[in-house]
C-alpha cells in the first residue's frame, strides 16, 4: 500500500503542561496524514471540491492507543496508509514514531462523500472510484517531510 510519512518537531505549543504532546495534536496530525496520502496518490481533492460535489473524506470512527508520550522538541515521524476498503468506506492506519519507539497507533473509518442533490446540508457516500482505490493501493513511499 502507498504509505506518506511527515516528520513533525514537538514545539512548546503542541504540549500540555506536563510537557508532552497534548492528544488533540495527533488527531490534527492524522487528518494532514490522510490529506497527504490522497495527494501523493494524484487526486485533486480541491479541484474536485471545486468543479463537482464531492466533499471529501469525513470521518466516521476515529481511535487511537498512545503507547508512550513525546516532548517538547523531540522529533517524530508519522506513517500513514490505507489498511482495508468496504463498500462506501476506507480504514486508515497512522503510526507515530520516534526513532525505533511506536508511540501512538490511530485508526479510522471514512466515507467518500459527495453532497445530497436534495438536501445540501446532508453528504451520500459513495465507493470509492476503481482507479483511485489503486493508486493508494500501489507500493511506494512517500515522504511530505518539508
Amino acid at each position: 500500500m502507498l504509505v506518506v510519512t511527515q516528520r513533525y518537531r514537538v514545539d512548546w505549543g503542541h504540549c500540555d503542561p506536563a510537557g508532552i504532546i497534548f492528544n488533540p495534536n495527533y488527531f490534527a496530525w492524522m487528518d494532514a496524514g490522510c490529506h497527504n496520502l490522497f495527494k501523493a496518490a494524484g487526486v485533486p481533492f480541491a479541484e474536485m471540491m471545486r468543479e463537482t460535489t464531492f466533499i471529501g473524506c469525513p470521518l466516521v470512527k476515529n481511535e487511537a492507543e498512545f503507547s508512550r508520550p513525546a516532548y517538547y522538541d523531540d522529533v517524530i515521524t508519522l506513517s500513514s496508509q490505507v489498511e482495508s476498503f468496504g463498500g462506501k468506506s476506507f480504514q486508515l492506519q497512522h503510526r507515530f514514531t520516534h526513532g525505533d519507539d511506536t508511540l501512538v497507533v490511530g485508526n479510522e473509518i471514512r466515507v467518500w462523500a459527495y453532497a445530497d442533490p436534495a438536501d445540501s446540508r446532508k453528504i451520500r457516500a459513495e465507493p470509492l472510484p476503481e482507479d483511485i482505490r489503486q493508486a493508494v493501493s500501489e507500493d511506494r513511499v512517500v515522504d511530505f517531510s518539508t
